[in-house]
């Protein structure tokens, strides 16, 4: 199981470069076995003094890979040259950290301007396949690629091999129209890259930017059915890196290691659960 490093802490709250370490301390002391790194915390641990490998350094000594980079957010420009002065610091983190892919989202409103953002999310691709690297796109809920099917028509229209889904359940229970096991399980495995698993309560806040950062669900504490999910990307013969990522104020205000404890705990509970009922059943399971 990965942990993303961002819901350790109040989302995005600055860092210095000891707090930086103690989140990979945390990470590595409940038990998992990689982070999905947030490259800000990066920057702001070499702003603070640390040393240029530092950061992929304290990883590494505690036996934790990083095998995810976050996250692209400015890449819809029809000029590829003005991609790769948005993304190619984080890329090249990426590459430094080991990472298979970056994660990228829109946080617009509006639907993408086609052309212009299908020309933007080719260069993006074209840059990380330089460095090794695949592209993973999350849909969010209020945003203009708010579903699954969204991300499914981008990557179609994109037509490119490196480029892939983030299924996030919070994002998945809150799309606009509910969970869409239909498009879930017609897409190619070689496609869903990252399964992040956390929960909901049924009922959406009335702010969903401010719910997904701050007020998510450890995983079966909620409604979502996690294992409905898991079965269906099981069923589509994907094996995509399982995240746990819980961003919830009260979990971020305790201590990283308990939080992280916690995390780690919720997170094995359902996986267990699910592999458990696929042996029961014959069915396969991630």
């Amino acid at each position: 199981m990965i942990l993303a490093a961002p819901a350790l802490v109040p989302h995005r709250d600055p860092l210095d470069a000891a707090r930086v370490r103690a989140l990979v301390d945390a990470a590595a002391d409940a038990g998992f076995e990689g982070m999905s790194i947030w490259t800000a915390h990066h920057d702001w641990a070499v702003a603070d003094g640390a040393g240029a490998d530092d950061f992929f350094d304290w990883h590494r000594e505690r036996g934790l890979t990083m095998p995810a980079a976050e996250v692209v957010l400015d890449w819809a420009h029809a000029d590829p040259a003005a991609v790769a002065a948005s993304c190619s610091h984080l890329l090249d983190v990426a590459v430094r950290a080991g990472a298979r892919t970056v994660i990228a989202v829109t946080l617009d409103p509006e639907p993408p301007a086609m052309p212009e953002a299908l020309a933007g999310l080719r260069a993006l691709c074209d840059l990380a396949a330089d460095r090794g690297l695949a592209v993973s796109f999350e849909f969010l809920p209020w945003t203009g690629v708010p579903t699954i099917a969204a991300v499914r028509d981008l990557i179609e229209a994109a037509d490119r091999e490196n480029l892939g889904l983030v299924l996030d359940a919070w994002h998945w229970f809150r799309q606009p129209g509910g969970p869409d096991v239909e498009t879930l399980r017609a897409f190619p495995a070689e496609r869903i890259h990252v399964l992040q698993l956390d929960d909901a309560p049924a009922a959406p806040a009335a702010d969903l930017p401010i719910e997904t950062s701050t007020a998510r669900l450890l995983p079966g504490e909620g409604d979502v059915d996690l294992l409905g999910l898991l079965a269906a990307v099981a069923a589509t013969g994907a094996a995509p890196l399982l995240v746990s990522e819980v961003f919830s104020l009260p979990l971020a205000e305790l201590d990283p290691l308990e939080n992280a404890r916690r995390q780690h705990a919720a997170t094995a509970a359902v996986l267990a659960r699910h592999r458990e009922a696929a042996a029961a059943s014959g069915s396969p399971s991630l």
